[in-house]
């Protein structure tokens, strides 16, 4: 889901933001970092090694160990971007719907091992699929498409003469 970890992470804090106060205090960039965290870590792997693309980056378990590390070895006025990252990796193992034996990794031994395919077939195959996850992945360029127009739109009408969009 490219779109789809954009758009439920950055859609999810602007909608908490205008409800509790705390969620303002969330920085929207490393949450949107920590939402690719798991797949910037799996992916590249899996197409030089033909591991799974959902590897132990997608293992809570090991996501707990590192993220605490982390809050240890990071100074106080870093924690709040750390915690903000980690929020944002966890968020993204609930939009995948990862199964326990990634999740749990390597507890329950390690990640099962997937036949490796080009990633154009993976691509096609994923958006001719019509699961759960291609539909949200559509529902999120439809998103960004009326965010981003809406945006150009507002901008362009603030600018007198401008002719980059209706005045």
């Amino acid at each position: 889901m490219v779109l789809g970890h954009l758009t439920v992470t950055a859609a999810g804090h602007r909608s908490l933001r205008r409800r509790f106060t705390w969620a303002a205090a969330v920085p929207l960039g490393p949450l949107l970092f920590g939402a690719y965290l798991p797949d910037l870590l799996d992916k590249p792997t899996a197409l030089l090694t033909g591991l799974s693309g959902r590897g132990y980056g997608h293992s809570l378990v090991l996501q707990l160990a590192f993220f605490a590390l982390a809050f240890a070895l990071v100074r106080r006025p870093h924690r709040a971007a750390l915690g903000a990252v980690a929020l944002g990796s966890a968020l993204h193992l609930l939009e995948d719907w990862v199964t326990l034996d990634v999740l749990l990794a390597p507890l329950l031994g390690p990640i099962p091992e997937v036949p490796m395919m080009p990633l154009l077939d993976k691509l096609l195959i994923f958006y001719t699929s019509g699961s759960v996850a291609m539909w949200l992945e559509v529902a999120a360029l439809a998103y960004w498409s009326v965010v981003g127009t809406r945006a150009w739109l507002g901008r362009s009408a603030s600018v007198p003469g401008s002719l980059e969009g209706p005045a």
